[in-house]
Parts: structure tokens; sequence; C-alpha cells
């Protein structure tokens, strides 16, 4: 178990104690009850994982018997079979229309709140996942991305050096600053403002529709498949297929580059279908447009695009991570 796993069990059953327990002290019982009162509320595979953090927590206490009574509960929802009570998977969207993408940027605009505002600008041009945005660099003019899913002797998962615009990166590399925190109650916002928008739909954006639609653009541009696995961070070009359809590209937007030094070689060549077709062709920006030209306002404290005109505070950021959930 990694030591990042291990701070997440702990954070996880800490969380599970402070909720679910009425503030009575941990117990083998009440924590097996309370894991099988909750079963219903959560997937499944989400409900093993809990259960595997508070056994790791209790075992890591010295509560022998409390994480034996802990791994041996079963789920009460699935445990003869059956998935009747089972909670349906959350939609995810994949795509982001142009004005959905401007009107969510807009709103957390007005609401002066450039954490969640610099999370989306990110997620939009670097397709990072949510877990990733904390580690970005800018190196060299490049955006660097350490990979969130390395794992499994290097077959998951991927570092990558993404190459965009100069002002483009001038903007990510004044946003990184308040993405230094917690992105869980970035996500709370995201999805709280999407309802408050959108109160007819099913479903509504996440930051991982933002990585979604870039995949889509990337495989709409025809650039070979092993650039596109290396650019949204996968070691297998199968992967590629999870994310986004070239038919749901918008075009004309600016999109990262695979360096030219890059070493593409570990990348292994799995996929089945034939890369997607090109897309009309359209002629794309090198400066931020639509949503993001909303964005630049806040990141830059409306002194318009150039790169280091104005520099983020980390005492600012460190402000700005206090803002309430959506």
């Amino acid at each position: 178990m990694t030591p990042a796993t291990q701070k997440s069990y702990k954070k996880l059953s800490a969380h599970f104690y402070a909720t679910h327990l009425n503030g009575e002290p941990p117990s083998p019982k009440r924590l097996s009850d309370a894991l099988k009162a909750v079963a219903g509320d959560y997937r499944p595979a989400y409900w093993r994982r809990l259960r595997n953090a508070i056994a790791f927590d209790q075992r890591e206490k010295g509560f022998d018997d409390a994480a034996k009574r802990v791994d041996a509960t079963k789920n009460p929802v699935t445990k003869d079979g059956g998935t009747d009570g089972v909670k349906p998977k959350q939609v995810r969207i994949k795509r982001v229309s142009e004005a959905d993408d401007k009107r969510l940027m807009a709103h957390f605009t007005e609401l002066d709140d450039p954490v969640t505002t610099a999370a989306l600008f990110v997620t939009k041009y670097t397709g990072a996942r949510p877990a990733e945005l904390k580690g970005i660099e800018i190196r060299d003019g490049r955006v660097f991305v350490a990979g969130a899913k390395k794992s499994h002797d290097g077959k998951r998962g991927a570092d990558r050096e993404l190459v965009l615009p100069e002002k483009v990166v001038g903007m990510i590399e004044q946003a990184l600053p308040y993405l230094k925190g917690d992105i869980g109650p970035v996500q709370d916002r995201i999805r709280s403002a999407g309802k408050k928008l959108w109160p007819q739909r099913n479903a509504v954006p996440s930051l991982y529709s933002w990585r979604h639609q870039l995949g889509a653009e990337l495989k709409a541009s025809g650039i070979d498949r092993v650039q596109v696995a290396y650019l949204m961070g996968h070691q297998a070009t199968e992967s590629v297929d999870r994310y986004g359809n070239s038919r749901t590209a918008r075009g004309g937007r600016v999109m990262p580059g695979v360096p030219g030094d890059a070493d593409l070689s570990s990348i292994r060549v799995d996929h089945s279908e034939p890369p997607a077709a090109v897309a009309a062709s359209a002629k794309t920006h090198d400066l931020p447009q639509g949503a993001a030209a909303v964005a630049a306002r806040l990141l830059t404290n409306g002194g318009g695009l150039k790169t280091g005109e104005v520099k983020m505070s980390m005492e600012k950021a460190k402000e700005c991570q206090g803002l309430t959930r959506g």
C-alpha cells in the first residue's frame, strides 16, 4: 500500500467516524453496523473501499478485533447476489458545449471564486484529472502533469509534458497557486452550480467533462493515437477509447501538443479500432477564446492577457481555499 493510499484511507475513515457514529467512539459492533447502514448510499466498489479504509485505520491504531470485524462485514445490498438495491452509477457528462462552458465560467467569475475558475480553466487546456491539478508545474515553458494513476508496474498512468501557446501557459501558471488545496470542495461547487444553472437536467458537468471534451478534440484532430494517449496521460492506446467521442468535438480551439523530445516508446499500441477520421479543419486560436476569456478577467484581475502582468500571491491563494462550498 502506497503512502498516498494510506493517507487517503485515514482521511476517509476519520470522515466516516465523524459523520456516521453519532458522536460515539468507534467499536467493532458500531463500525460494522454503521457500514451496513450506509450500504445503500454508495456504489459497491466505493463501499468496499470505505470498509478497507476503516479496517486499515483500526489496525494501524492497534484495534485488531475491530479491524477483523470490519473486514468480515458483508455488504447487505449485494451479499445474496442481488442488485435491486444497488445505487445506480452517476451519469457522467462527456461533452461541454461552448455555451455551457462560458456560462459556468461566468458564474464563478461573478462569485469572485478564482479557485474554481482556475480549476475549470486548467482542466480545459490540459485535460488533467482532478487529482493531478495540485501537482502541475511549469517547466521551461511547458506544462508538466504528474500522472495520478501510475500503478501496476508502470502499465497504467503516466507523466506528460504539454506544449501550449506561451500566453495560455502564462495564465495556467497564474492559476496554479489556487490549486494546491483539496479539490473536493471545488468539485462540490461545480456540481452545485450545475444544478442551479440547469435544474431541468438529469446530469450536470463535472471536471471530468472537460477532460472528456479534450479527448474528443484530440481524437477528431487526426493526430496519431499514440500521441493522444501521451497527452491524456495513458500508457496504452486502448485507454483513449474511454475518453470523448470525435463526433462531439467543437474544433477551432487551442489544444496541447506533444514535445518533440517526448519519449513515446513506453506507450502500448493495443487498440482494435482504427484512428478516428480527421474532423473538418478549423482555424485554431493562439489565445484563449470564449469562456477562457471570462476566466482571464478573473485570473488576471481584469488586467488583460499579458503573461506575468499580474502575479497571484500565495497568501491570496490560501485565502481563496477557504471559500465555502457552492
